[in-house]
């Protein structure tokens, strides 16, 4: 069976992993991020090459940590019982709030909008059932203990930020605005999501909430894209920032640092969102460096990234759910919270907090 996962695990990770140039630049008015058969990211972003020798001694070496890590030990601290969760979640009423299912994955309201990010509850991180990342522990939150959902946004296509079981398993589909990157509406129109938004960078989406209005604006990242060996690329990436009843949220999505790319975001924000209350950074993914740079930051880069988008306080994430890289099961946060000092907000996977003591 050992075999079977090896196998399954080499598949599934250079599936994740691998990456590629997908077409030339288009001419005209066409946007630099956009190819003839894809898109890349944006000018000035770190260059990423990883040579064949090198991605296959990663793969070697993450297959074995997947066989030996499996049943790694999980501190009780990093994780609500469901039930606590559940009992957190609903003494909340109709308070704005967040809440860490796990991974990139939050559940978050504001002024009335219930907004799902990067929805994860299946088991693997994978196309295949049988291999591929498992989750360490359960996701915090049920899908049956979720209220009802008004938005869905993905950051991305990689199967640990877009999960299709979870898809397909979310109820009252057709009242759900999903919010994507273009190239992958069809994931949600196929499944009947009663809105679907594929949007670019620095587009906009607006919804009513209870006092106004709820905006999403869909910002670049440093990234790239794919769900098998055939599409690289051919997907948009993406961080996104929003906001409702004067409160405001901004999710990295998967990216790398960018000298200036972060500031003219957290400009923005400051514009049309009021600014950053809340930050939720990925900072997990990041070892080793020679091989994650380029895609993933590093958890002092989660922090410069979010004082660069004026964010009052940041949650670490994409960190203790799955495993993904080298790097120590607690290494990813205790080096973020040395760097972010008192921004740090380090969140139990499951728990819930008000946007009001947050903010304040």
């Amino acid at each position: 069976m050992s075999a079977v996962i090896g196998l399954g695990a080499v598949i599934v990770l250079g599936v994740v992993l691998s990456s590629c140039g997908t077409g030339k630049p288009l001419g005209g008015d066409k946007p630099y991020h956009h190819l003839e058969k894809g898109f890349r990211n944006p000018p000035g972003s770190m260059t990423r090459y990883v040579s064949v020798g090198r991605r296959l001694q990663f793969l070697g070496q993450a297959v074995w940590r997947q066989v030996t890590h499996s049943g790694q030990p999980i501190p009780a601290s990093h994780a609500l019982a469901r039930q606590e969760a559940k009992a957190q979640l609903a003494a909340l009423g109709d308070a704005d709030f967040v809440s860490w299912i796990g991974h990139a994955s939050f559940l978050v309201r504001l002024d009335g909008v219930s907004v799902l990010t990067d929805p994860v509850f299946g088991r693997r991180a994978s196309p295949m059932s049988f291999a591929g990342p498992a989750r360490l522990l359960p996701p915090g939150l049920f899908i049956e203990d979720l209220p009802p959902i008004d938005v869905v946004v993905i950051s991305h296509a990689h199967y640990d930020h877009l999960d299709v079981h979870t898809l397909d398993n979310l109820p009252n589909r057709e009242n759900i605005t999903a919010i994507v990157p273009l190239g992958l509406g069809s994931y949600f129109t196929e499944r009947g999501y009663g809105t679907v938004r594929e949007v670019d960078w620095y587009d906009d989406v607006t919804l009513p909430s209870n006092s106004g209005e709820f905006r999403l604006t869909a910002y670049p990242a440093v990234h790239w894209s794919n769900r098998s060996p055939f599409d690289v690329n051919r997907s948009l990436w993406m961080s996104y920032g929003f906001s409702a009843g004067g409160r405001s949220v901004f999710h990295t999505g998967d990216t790398e640092t960018h000298d200036t790319l972060f500031s003219d975001i957290g400009a923005h924000m400051a514009k049309n969102h009021g600014g950053c209350d809340l930050g939720l950074m990925s900072i997990g993914a990041y070892a080793p460096r020679d091989f994650m740079s380029g895609a993933h930051m590093d958890p002092e880069g989660g922090a410069a990234m979010g004082r660069d988008v004026g964010c009052k306080r940041m949650v670490p994430m994409h960190w203790g759910t799955f495993i993904l890289s080298f790097e120590p099961f607690e290494e990813p946060r205790d080096r973020f919270v040395k760097a972010a000092g008192n921004q740090a907000l380090v969140m139990k996977i499951g728990e819930s907090l008000k946007m009001e003591d947050i903010s304040n």
